[in-house]
């Protein structure tokens, strides 16, 4: 047995799944409105725990890039100290983690460089040397593969691709197709799988996948890849 941990790191809505369990670590101002938690976040509060992160003002650009760094040091410490108490530390943790989107805008890609380096670094120094890096493109594919079986489209010899229920290939998916990857999963029968699922049609009717199941979702897949030995 082993610790298994996923995670979908963001500037602004971190997730991750410490052996099923979520939490997402994102800004009060997301999470709440005027008459308290806002609607998502009402819905699932009961699956995903809260952590808010805050980030201070600056006046000019020097002072800014070291706040920053204080910034990301301060919520990378407590990412990790939330993962040490949520695992059983006699037993080795494995841990997966989304790379970076380079289609990003450069100004954000150079921060959430910064900000996942410093919690790989992390990871590695004071919780295991056990870490996967997953491309963006991949997980795509891979959350397919996890749900879906393979289709053989060779003529004259096998050819296998991985495409879900509606015929959209695992290099196509978005979070749309990502989240049916979960609900559509047989093997996947746990309580948060279970909430998507009775949540369906509400989370169907909206053009995207609302925060801050966007980011647990992936978070949780990560999770499924290393349970089910896919990555």
């Amino acid at each position: 047995m082993s610790n298994l941990i996923g995670i979908d790191p963001s500037l602004i809505s971190t997730a991750i799944c410490i052996n099923g369990k979520l939490i997402n670590y994102c800004r009060e101002s997301d999470a709440y409105n005027k008459n308290g938690l806002a609607k998502w976040f009402k819905l699932a509060e009961q699956f995903i725990n809260y952590k808010f992160i805050e980030y201070r003002k600056y006046k000019n650009y020097s002072e800014g890039e070291v706040i920053k760094l204080f910034d990301y040091d301060k919520i990378t410490d407590s990412i990790i100290n939330d993962i040490k108490s949520n695992i059983d530390t006699t037993l080795p943790t494995k841990v997966a983690i989304e790379g970076y989107s380079y289609s990003s805008d450069t100004s954000s890609i150079i921060d959430l460089v910064t900000f996942s380096t410093l919690l790989r670094k992390k990871i590695v120094d004071e919780l295991t040397d056990d870490i996967k890096i997953i491309a963006p493109s991949s997980l795509k594919q891979e959350s397919c593969k996890l749900t879906y079986e393979p289709i053989n489209i060779g003529k004259k010899k096998d050819k296998f691709e991985f495409r879900n229920n509606e015929g959209v290939a695992g290099g196509k998916f978005t979070k749309r197709e990502m989240f049916l990857s979960i609900i559509e999963n047989d093997k996947v029968n746990e309580l948060y799988s279970n909430h998507l699922r009775s949540i369906k049609s509400d989370i169907l009717e909206v053009s995207k996948i609302p925060k801050p199941y966007e980011d647990s979702n992936d978070a949780y897949i990560i999770y499924q890849l290393l349970k089910h030995d896919k990555i």
